[in-house]
């Protein structure tokens, strides 16, 4: 018996990708500690900072699929992207307001190797579901 395939294009692993960023982020928290607890937790707050308005973005763009949504499509991509600098900058105001003592260096840097695992998460997600 034949397994009907959808010919339809799939809606991301973004469950996997989370995933990936969030052991990246444990990992480079971990590290931080071995420099101080505060850059630790600084490392992990600069890490949340990019986690939590992605994970909205993810919520936004992706809840509607097919052709005859590509309305909503766009549009639930421009909200998400929208929210998702907004939430941002507003995460990063928070964090230089009420949280002392904090090193910057490790926030920031977190916060780019989390880009930068945003940008490989998808290939590293689709690379293993391949070879499943």
């Amino acid at each position: 018996m034949t397994k009907a395939h959808s010919s339809g294009i799939g809606r991301p692993p973004i469950a996997r990708w989370f995933l990936i960023q969030g052991v990246v982020l444990v990992l480079v928290g971990l590290a931080f500690l071995l420099k101080s607890p505060v850059a630790c937790y600084s490392a992990f707050l600069g890490g949340l900072v990019f986690l939590l308005p992605h994970g909205y973005f993810a919520f936004k763009a992706f809840r509607y699929s097919g052709a005859r949504a590509a309305k909503k499509i766009m549009s639930s991509f421009y909200q998400g992207e929208a929210g998702k600098l907004i939430l941002c900058a507003i995460l990063f105001t928070m964090v230089f307001k009420w949280i002392q003592p904090l090193d910057v260096a490790a926030l920031f840097l977190t916060f780019a190797i989390m880009l930068v695992t945003n940008l490989v998460a998808p290939f590293l997600a689709n690379g293993r579901a391949q070879r499943n």
